[in-house]
């Protein structure tokens, strides 16, 4: 028998045959959080140590998971990266239509071009930052403005924001944005329309290792709220450790199992 292993799932299945994907995109061109670019390399370690024991169930016995590796990036262009971005997930679902995508960052400019792609009807977006200035130190295309553009693709629902510029909040208000604090959304859950994209920026997490660490909600509190959500896609991203072990990491894979529970 040949004892060797090149991803976290026990056994790494067939695009065609997979009930999830998870592809990796290690982009940090503009972003604060360079070491952002070892976003999948952390969380992939980190799921190797993960139980994959969620509600009573064993995970990789209840679903097929094909981890299709990493987008391979274009450093220091957006454009050519989002063309790669799209053209990937284009080829996904051209060979999978079910599967469930999982995409870990790399910063939040990534979601742009998945959800150009995806085509959801709501973004639901964890976050502790706004993200929807129109442009930032006169560039259109930064993680700070990634939100500005999907919000002319689709419903955007923000839960856990706790700072935003006058611009953004004007932005909020002209795109009908839904802004919810955690307890807000727990209380009172709005109904939105499928397909549905959530998004986390794991810098909504006290303690996270991100490049602008200001969240404040626990990780019993964003469970609660993951248990809400029913989604046909999703992105992680500014996981920003860049040592191993990587407790951020292990933040981002207890997440990603906690969803791939739904599958």
């Amino acid at each position: 028998m040949f004892h060797t292993s090149n991803t976290f799932v026990p056994f790494n299945y067939a695009l065609r045959e997979a009930n999830a994907v998870f592809i990796g995109v290690p982009f940090a061109s503009t972003s604060t959080s360079k070491p952002a670019i070892y976003g999948p390399v952390m969380v992939r370690e980190a799921l190797k140590l993960t139980e994959d024991y969620v509600g009573g169930k064993r995970i990789f016995e209840k679903i097929k998971l094909c981890d299709a590796g990493d987008v391979e990036i274009v450093p220091g262009s957006y454009e050519l990266t989002a063309k790669r971005i799209r053209e990937t997930i284009a080829d996904m679902k051209a060979e999978n239509t079910k599967a469930f995508p999982i995409f870990v960052g790399g910063e939040h400019l990534i979601t742009l071009p998945i959800v150009e792609t995806l085509k959801p009807k709501t973004i639901i977006h964890l976050d502790a930052h706004a993200d929807l200035r129109r442009e930032y130190l006169g560039n259109e295309y930064m993680h700070q403005t990634w939100g500005y553009h999907a919000s002319k693709l689709a419903k955007i629902v923000q839960i856990g924001v706790v700072s935003w510029s006058e611009e953004e909040k004007k932005v909020a208000k002209e795109k009908g944005i839904v802004s919810l604090t955690a307890d807000e959304f727990l209380k009172k859950t709005p109904v939105v329309k499928g397909p549905v994209h959530l998004t986390i920026d794991v810098d909504i997490l006290e303690g996270a290792a991100t490049g602008l660490p200001e969240g404040r909600m626990s990780m019993e509190t964003l469970d609660k709220i993951l248990d809400k959500i029913k989604c046909d896609s999703m992105d992680i991203c500014e996981i920003a450790d860049d040592t191993l072990p990587s407790a951020t990491g292990f933040k981002a894979a207890h997440i990603i199992m906690r969803m791939l529970g739904k599958v």
